[in-house]
């Protein structure tokens, strides 16, 4: 990955954590707005996943096989 490309990268995940954070804001007066809602099934969501066992089996086999490609595809470069 070049440099820029990893900019962008970490740029797009701190948009994400300060949309996030506004997101998960006390509830106001007014109507929630689209993200609002869509960030509150998306903890509904991922909350009930993570509550299953087999879940978090498949999501900690999804990171090990992740964090394996990479350790391998990193080395050919040292």
């Amino acid at each position: 990955m070049t440099t820029s490309t990893l900019r962008r990268f970490a740029f797009a995940l701190l948009a994400i954590a300060v949309l996030a954070v506004d997101a998960s804001a006390a509830e106001t007066l007014f109507a929630r707005s689209a993200v609002e809602r869509h960030w509150i099934g998306f903890q509904e969501y991922w909350g009930g996943a993570f509550k299953s066992q087999s879940a978090i089996t498949m999501i900690v086999i999804g990171v090990g096989l992740l964090s394996m490609f990479i350790i391998t595809r990193a080395k050919w470069r040292k």
